[in-house]
């Protein structure tokens, strides 16, 4: 694989993927052109792709999601590789790690080492937590689980299960018996369990998305049979990170295939890459795809590390990155045009899987809940802990260990203040961007005080959420900077430079999604003070502007990475030596960043 083709997940993940096995092995063999044909056959006939997933246990995908050996990086590493060529296969492998994260929380060894045998026997679980009359609300629960001798017998019927008509071990969350107590229980497949029909689904077309009736099936408890919704709570703090990692994979997917079709289809003369509006749309999805795949490797680092405590650094990546990632797929369509809606084309599967990964474990809306939680905690100054950079750079350092070890860590939840953050980059790299994102979220909190206040807070959700969704996208700008920009890499314990192609990628979104983000915090300000203008009070700099001044470099070395030769790519893409010594600007000349200076060194 060539520098040009690797995913930006992997390309910013500090850890090579040469010490992640199995994972260069499955790279290898998702990669061949025979194994994109049949997965594209599956999704035809949606069937699930068997003869892949056999062939991917022969390489040994069960050990990435044994509970006895599996980590948060070989896991999300698996999501971002699969779901970059199939999201029925991704969501088909991926549900495995899901399921089975309660038995690395609150699992005994006994249950572990039999579902780590039905994995190694060809076996697969699932996650059993949707009912079609409640939707989200688990604690509406139906499904019973009745006291017997030796453990449990579970009751009801769930739906919308991912592998529901075909893997072995259920996990199941279920009500004990007629109280408003809750657990989870491991349960395996017999005559009991009735598979009810799968549904035609718009994304993942060849996953078994289906149903599950219980009549009496006998399951024992994973943890105290009462504590289900806390250790559930534990496994969606976990598992959000993981989802951001699928996220990423569409995106890189999406990209690379948009940029394929654009270098080779000529219908004027040239290949349309040379067109400035199909440029365009490829340098915004290259934008997009590195502060997905950022946000997603920073969430995996910080659960490797501090477990349930980097549960707000899972919800950022669970939101923004299934944003940015829908969005980086349409920029992909507009290149292809009406292509991108025909399937033998190939695309047409990307727009539909990358719909998926919004509602998978959480609903947008349960994400800006969360999230709007903690935004009033950073505008209430409850936050002490500095800009928290000490335990990150601990956390990109750490080998990959155990999600059993890491499952049961109890830490102090890690959350610096965004805007504490922002400062210290702004200090490091000099570059007028990042100040001004640390201004746009010190705005930001700011209105949330604001609103705190006058009452706008506690009465009007859509306000909140609109406030919480640019905090997420601001963070994943900050993942960004913390994993691209020369200067700050070192902030975050990171020796050397990231590629240039991801260097020009970063300008380009701190250009782009930076002056977006801040219209959004004054259409905030004018919607809290309908009857003055916003952002009129002294202090506040023009962010837009601040923020634009990124545009031109970041566009120049961009698209002189899409159209130079195969080799000229290689070059820069390569990773590059230590930071310029002369300043944040490579050149000392305002305006202009060393990263277009590598890339746009062949035009002149």
């Amino acid at each position: 694989m060539t520098p040009d083709e690797t995913s930006a997940w992997q390309r910013l993940c500090p850890l090579p993927m040469a010490q992640v096995d199995p994972l260069p092995a499955i790279a290898r063999h998702l990669g061949h052109p025979d194994t994109a044909r049949r997965l594209a056959a599956a999704d035809a006939g949606r069937t699930p792709p068997d003869d892949v997933l056999a062939e991917l246990r022969e390489i040994g995908v069960a050990a990435v999601y044994d509970p006895d050996s599996a980590t948060a990086v070989h896991v999300n590493a698996l999501n971002a590789q699969a779901a970059r060529h199939s999201g029925s296969l991704a969501i088909t492998l991926g549900v495995n790690a899901l399921a089975l994260l309660p038995l690395c929380i609150a699992g005994t060894p006994e249950q572990r080492d039999r579902a780590g045998a039905v994995l190694r026997g060809g076996g697969a679980a699932a996650m059993l937590l949707t009912e079609l009359a409640h939707g989200s609300n688990l604690a509406r629960t139906g499904t019973r689980a009745d006291p017997v001798d030796g453990g449990y017998r579970l009751t009801g019927e769930k739906q919308l299960i991912n592998g529901g008509t075909r893997h072995d071990l259920l996990v199941t969350l279920a009500r004990l018996a007629d109280t408003d107590r809750f657990g989870l229980f491991l349960a395996e497949r017999d005559d009991t369990v009735t598979a009810l029909p799968r549904w035609r689904t718009l994304p993942a077309v060849a996953a078994d998305i289906s149903g599950v009736r219980f009549a009496g099936t006998p399951a024992q408890p994973i943890g105290a049979p009462g504590d289900g919704l806390t250790i559930l709570q534990l496994t969606l703090a976990l598992s959000r990170g993981g989802i951001g990692s699928l996220a990423s994979g569409a995106a890189s997917g999406a990209l690379a295939q948009a940029v394929r079709y654009a270098r080779e289809r000529d219908v004027y003369g040239e290949p349309i890459v040379h067109l400035g509006a199909i440029a365009e749309h490829l340098v915004r999805a290259a934008a997009l795809d590195v502060l997905v795949a950022a946000t997603a490797v920073k969430a995996t680092f910080l659960i490797n590390a501090l477990g349930p405590a980097a549960a707000y650094a899972a919800a950022v990546a669970k939101y923004a990155c299934c944003e940015l990632a829908e969005q980086a797929v349409t920029e992909g369509r507009a290149v292809l045009g009406s292509r991108a809606l025909v399937e033998e084309f190939g695309y047409a599967a990307r727009v539909r899987d990358v719909l998926l990964y919004g509602v998978f474990d959480g609903t947008r809306h349960i994400l800006l809940d969360q999230l709007q939680w903690r935004l009033e905690r950073f505008a209430a100054g409850s936050d002490r802990s500095g800009d928290g950079y000490p335990v990150l750079a601990e956390a990109y350092s750490r080998t990959p260990q155990p999600l059993v070890r890491a499952a049961r860590l109890r830490l102090r939840p890690y959350a610096p203040g965004p805007a504490a953050r922002a400062a210290t980059l702004a200090a490091r790299t000099g570059r007028p961007a990042a100040a001004a994102l640390g201004a746009l979220l010190t705005r930001l909190v700011d209105l949330v005080g604001e609103a705190r206040r006058d009452g706008r807070w506690a009465a009007d959700q859509a306000w909140r959420f609109a406030a919480a969704g640019v905090l997420a996208e601001a963070e994943a700008l900050l993942a960004a900077v913390e994993l691209i920009d020369p200067e700050c890499r070192a902030v975050a314990g990171l020796p050397g430079r990231a590629a240039a192609r991801d260097e020009a990628a970063l300008g380009y979104a701190l250009g782009w999604r930076g002056a977006e983000l801040a219209t959004r915090v004054q259409a905030l300000a004018a919607d809290l003070r309908a009857d003055r203008p916003a952002d009129t009070a002294p202090g506040h700099p023009d962010l837009v502007v601040a923020f634009a001044g990124e545009l031109a470099p970041a566009r120049a070395a961009l698209r002189h990475w899409l159209t130079s030769p195969p080799a000229e790519r290689a070059a820069t893409d390569a990773l590059a030596g230590p930071p310029t010594p002369d300043g944040p600007d490579g050149d000392g000349v305002p305006g202009r960043s060393a990263t277009a200076d590598r890339l746009s060194a062949g035009m002149r």
